[in-house]
């Protein structure tokens, strides 16, 4: 029986993607086509710098599966109603638009590690929200 551990298989997963220089750009083909208002967030922005963002973000935020939200401390409180008012809703669109953008790159990306993308990175997200309204 040789099961993989789930953390293994995510971690595993996550290196395929971020290692893949087709990532990010296949994630952002994705999620600036899921709606006019993401678009428009991401309207006048240098996209070679977003995707370093995106990179280091990601990094935290598979990290505060492993009770660690304190890395997303400064990235929450850019991103709260106060400066760049990304508003919770779309959070769950940027984890579809990733997890879309994993089955694209990751050739063994299956319903299991689909799952665990999306918990894995849960936290991170619901720790995200949680900063949204902060005076």
């Amino acid at each position: 029986m040789n099961q993989e551990n789930p953390s293994t298989q995510f971690n595993a997963s996550f290196e395929r993607c971020i290692n893949d220089p087709f990532f990010l750009d296949q994630f952002y083909e994705v999620f600036l086509l899921s709606s006019e208002e993401v678009s428009l967030l991401f309207q006048n922005t240098d996209m070679g710098t977003q995707k370093a963002m995106l990179m280091t973000s990601l990094v935290y935020m598979s990290r505060a599966h492993n009770d660690e939200p304190g890395l997303l401390a400064t990235i929450a409180d850019r991103h709260n109603k106060k400066d760049l008012n990304i508003k919770p809703y779309f959070y769950s669109i940027w984890l579809d638009s990733l997890i879309k953008a994993a089955k694209i790159i990751d050739p063994v990306f299956d319903k299991k590690t689909e799952t665990l993308w999306r918990e894995t990175l849960q936290p991170g997200i619901d720790f995200m929200i949680s900063k949204y309204d902060l005076d």
